[in-house]
C-alpha cells in the first residue's frame, strides 16, 4: 500500500536536504488521505469505551479497518510524552498500517495528545485538548472532538449513512469559526485604507483577531487588547506595553469602552475608528471616533459572533428547501460559556471547529456538499460593510 506514495515522500525528503523545500503539497496531503482510508487502523487503549468511541468517530470520515490494541497504557505516564509512546508500542502488539492514542501530553497537568503515526513511526496528525477539569467536557465528547480535529486538519471531511439506508448524512466543509472568519474579513476589507506605523486593535472577541491579521501588512507593528485573558491565549499578537498608536480600531461594540476624539478607553490614536453596533441604528452608541465601521445589513448588532450565528441557522434554513433534504442542523453549541465562564480557549476553539452545518438527505438524490458553500456565499453576499466619517 506504501509503494506508490514512498517516491513522493522520498522526494520531499530530498527536496529538505538540498534547501529546496517550500512546504507541504496537496499532493502529498492527498496521498496521506488515501493511505489513511484504505489503511487498517490499530487503536493502542485497553479501555473498551475509548476504543469505541475511536472505532465509530474514524468510521465517520471512511476508515472501516480499526482493531483495538489491548495495552495496559498506565504505565507510559511516566515518559516525556506519554501518547507518543504508547502509540509507538502498538507496533510490537498488533500489524497494522496505521496507530493511533490518546493520552497526557506531557507533564501531569499539562492536557491531553491524540496522536496518528504509521507503521514506521512517523507522524501523521496530532492535535491537543485542555485538562479534564477546564473544558469540562465528558471523555466521549472530548475524544470525539479530537479525533474530528485530527482528521479535519488533513482535509478530510465526515461522510456517513444516516439513521436508516434510504439516508445520508452531510456535513459543510467549512466550520462555525470559518464563517466567523469570513465575515471578519468582509469588514477588514473596508478597513485596508489605513497604514502606518502601529495599529492597535480593541476587542478580540470574535473578530478582533481576524481583522488584525487582514490588515498585518499595513502596518509596521500590531498589537491586541482585550479584558478576558482566554480571549488574549487565542491573539498571536502582542498586548500594548505603551497608549499611543497611528490607528486604533475599536471593535467592543455595543456597552464596550468610551471613545471621543483622540481617546479610546486610555489609549490614545491619531486616527480611531469604532464598529457601529448595530447596522439598522437599534442600538445606540455615545462614541465619539474619527469614523465609524457601519453595517448594511437586517441584523440586531453588527457583533461577528451574532453575525455567525445568524448565517448558520439561515444556512440550514435554506438547506431545508432542497428536494432531497430532510432535515438541516446548525451545529451551534454554547461556545461562548467555554471562552468566557470556564476560561478554555482550546475548548472554545474545539467547539468552533466542527462542521457549521449537518444535513440529512435522500440516498440516490441529487444533493451535493458544495451546496453548503453556494448558499453560504449568497448570504454573505447581502451582508456589507462601509466606512462612515463622525
Amino acid at each position: 500500500m506504501w509503494r506508490k506514495s514512498r517516491s513522493l515522500f522520498k522526494k520531499a525528503f530530498e527536496e529538505s536536504l538540498n534547501g529546496i523545500r517550500k512546504g507541504d503539497k496537496p499532493e502529498e496531503t492527498e496521498a496521506l488521505k488515501k493511505l489513511l482510508l484504505d489503511g487498517k487502523f490499530g487503536v493502542v487503549t485497553d479501555n473498551h469505551k475509548k476504543f469505541s468511541i475511536f472505532k465509530n468517530t474514524l468510521g465517520m470520515f471512511g476508515v472501516k479497518n480499526v482493531i483495538q490494541i489491548c495495552v495496559p497504557t498506565d504505565i507510559f505516564d511516566l515518559e516525556q510524552m506519554p501518547s507518543l509512546s504508547k502509540a509507538l508500542s502498538g507496533r510490537y502488539f498488533g500489524e497494522c498500517d496505521f496507530y493511533i492514542a490518546r493520552g497526557r501530553l506531557g507533564l501531569p497537568g499539562s492536557g491531553a495528545l491524540t496522536i496518528l503515526i504509521d507503521v514506521y513511526g512517523n507522524v501523521i496528525s496530532a492535535v491537543t485538548s485542555p485538562p479534564h477539569h477546564i473544558h469540562g467536557l465528558s471523555l466521549e465528547t472530548a475524544l470525539f472532538f479530537d479525533v474530528f480535529r485530527l482528521l479535519k486538519r488533513l482535509g478530510m471531511v465526515p461522510v456517513h449513512k444516516g439513521i436508516t439506508n434510504r439516508t445520508r448524512t452531510v456535513y459543510s466543509s467549512f466550520t462555525v469559526l470559518d464563517v466567523a472568519k469570513k465575515i471578519a474579513k468582509k469588514k477588514a476589507e473596508v478597513l485596508k485604507e489605513f497604514k502606518g506605523d502601529s495599529l492597535l486593535v480593541i476587542g478580540g472577541y470574535l473578530d478582533g483577531i481576524f481583522i488584525a491579521e487582514y490588515l498585518k501588512n499595513n502596518f509596521r507593528e500590531i498589537f491586541l487588547y482585550d479584558k478576558e485573558k482566554s480571549v488574549m491565549a487565542l491573539s498571536p499578537f502582542n498586548k500594548p506595553e505603551r497608549e499611543e498608536f497611528d490607528v486604533i480600531i475599536d471593535l467592543t461594540g455595543f456597552g464596550g469602552i468610551d471613545v471621543s476624539r483622540g481617546q479610546a478607553g486610555k489609549f490614545k490614536g491619531k486616527v480611531i475608528i469604532s464598529e457601529e453596533p448595530s447596522g439598522l441604528e437599534a442600538l445606540e452608541t455615545e462614541k465619539k471616533p474619527d469614523f465609524f465601521l457601519k453595517m448594511d445589513y437586517r441584523g440586531k448588532t453588527s457583533g461577528t459572533m451574532t453575525l455567525t450565528i445568524h448565517t448558520v441557522r439561515k444556512i440550514s434554513v435554506e438547506i431545508e428547501k432542497f428536494n432531497d433534504v430532510l432535515y438541516a442542523v446548525p451545529n451551534l453549541f454554547f461556545a461562548e460559556s467555554l471562552l468566557f465562564n470556564a476560561k478554555s480557549s482550546r475548548g472554545f476553539l474545539d467547539v468552533m471547529e466542527i462542521p457549521a452545518v449537518t444535513a440529512s438527505v435522500k440516498n440516490g438524490g441529487n444533493f451535493k456538499a458544495n451546496y453548503f458553500e453556494d448558499v453560504l456565499n449568497g448570504i454573505l453576499q447581502e451582508m456589507k460593510f462601509e466606512l462612515a466619517k463622525f
